[in-house]
């Protein structure tokens, strides 16, 4: 078995949910964890919001909030993980 990569987490969460990374970014702005390009809320906030309400477990919780931190720049992304999702299928510009 490989080691799981950012597109293997991304089709497992929307076979899962029905949703793709662009529409929980759509609804992380809806529910005012986005501002313009920034994450604004907790990470606990978040993880509640999507394992309450959208089923997550919390490995793919945490996967959903790394995707909208590296979406948004954040710094609070390490860079080995932005070097594990860029390597294995994350494209900034495709949203």
């Amino acid at each position: 078995m490989g080691r799981p990569t950012f597109n293997g987490y991304a089709i497992n969460i929307e076979a899962k949910t029905g949703k793709s990374l662009d529409e929980f970014w759509k609804l992380a702005v809806g529910k005012g964890f986005v501002d313009g390009d920034k994450v604004v809320a907790k990470y606990s906030d978040m993880l509640k919001w999507l394992k309450s309400d959208m089923g997550l477990g919390h490995v793919h919780a945490g996967f959903i909030i790394m995707y909208l931190r590296l979406r948004a720049g954040d710094s609070r992304v390490s860079p080995s993980m932005k070097e594990w999702a860029r390597s294995t299928g994350y494209k900034r510009n495709a949203r």
